[in-house]
């Protein structure tokens, strides 16, 4: 007998907040069409964020191997019912171009333009995981919660699993996450020392994580001054990564990718908005603590997306925010979690 094909595909190529935030979506289509009911199209890096949902029966990666043209033949021959197209840009359109039943996101760019080029509000602005879930037919009034279905531990590699089991050890583990994708998205690392100086002693273990070159740079030089501090950039795979943040016990960083993860896993979850604002519609899922600038700036948002420096050279939508505030705020997330 064959194998029953799914009848939805969803494309979300990247990047890793945004295919976090298509949860809700494969939460939906597993409560009411049951598990392996859709397929997934996305770009290699981001498959560990979905490949254990239930809902999902298959992830095709965008990359060499898979081009544009292969996979049109792999959902021309699959005869999906439904697809789903989650990101609605140039590759996705070249993917879904010709076939029927496709049903996109409406992204509302006009009102993002204009709230980050002239700072006009004009509300509402659904969370994006709505808008995902209008494409379905279903209008949520409130912002849906979520999960992430966390890997095995055999996913942890050999030079990691020292590491790990230091941290499952603990009872109080503080990630900390002081990289974003754009510098502009990024606290100051000064900053960052301040709230370490004032909290290292509060945790059993603290773990700092990121990819970029200048929170590696950074975390290397204070780990070796505090050895209290676990130094873990650039040395996680996604999987680790997850098997990590699932293990934590309150998560402090900026607008980023990890901080979605952390809201998904279910943990303490602090987020550093600057330049960009919750109206967006990106803010990660199940109500996380978010801190913004104290002061009115006519600057800000400026983009959802982030410069390579500040547009306007002071950056004090970030600069504003003191590490007292930041060290408030994670003192009373501590003692909500205790209570």
């Amino acid at each position: 007998m064959s194998e029953q094909k799914p009848p939805y595909l969803i494309i979300r190529l990247s990047s890793m907040g945004d295919v976090a935030l298509t949860m809700p979506v494969l939460d939906y289509l597993l409560t009411h069409h049951g598990p392996s009911c859709t397929d997934y199209i996305t770009k290699k890096a981001f498959k560990p964020l979905i490949e254990h949902h239930p809902a999902v029966h298959h992830v095709y990666i965008l990359d060499e191997d898979l081009s544009i043209g292969i996979l049109r033949g792999i959902i021309r021959k699959n005869k999906y019912a439904t697809i789903l197209d989650l990101h609605k840009n140039l590759r996705s359109y070249m993917l879904t171009l010709g076939f029927r039943h496709v049903h996109r996101i409406k992204k509302e760019i006009i009102k993002r333009f204009l709230l980050s080029k002239f700072k006009i509000y004009n509300p509402p602005y659904p969370h994006v995981t709505q808008k995902y879930l209008k494409t379905l037919g279903v209008h949520e009034d409130v912002i849906p919660s979520s999960s992430l279905y966390i890997p095995s531990e055999e996913e942890i590699r050999p030079e990691n699993r020292g590491h790990y089991t230091q941290w499952k050890s603990g009872s109080r583990n503080l990630i900390l996450a002081p990289g974003a994708s754009k510098p502009s998205k990024m606290l100051p690392l000064e900053t960052w020392e301040k709230v370490l100086k004032d909290i290292s002693g509060e945790w059993d273990h603290i773990l700092i994580i990121g990819n970029g070159e200048t929170e590696t740079a950074w975390a290397a030089k204070i780990s070796h001054e505090n050895r209290s501090l676990m130094n873990m950039t650039h040395r996680l795979t996604l999987r680790e990564l997850m098997l990590f943040i699932s293990r934590g016990t309150l998560f402090a960083g900026n607008d980023s990718g990890p901080a979605h993860l952390a809201a998904l896993c279910g943990i303490k979850t602090l987020v550093i908005f600057g330049q960009t604002v919750p109206e967006y519609g990106f803010a990660p899922l199940n109500s996380p603590d978010l801190i913004e600038p104290p002061i009115h700036l006519v600057c800000r948002p400026c983009s959802h997306l982030g410069f390579d420096q500040c547009p306007e050279k002071h950056h004090l939508c970030m600069r504003s925010i003191d590490a007292q505030t930041i060290i408030n705020e994670i003192h009373y997330l501590l003692r909500e979690k205790s209570t």
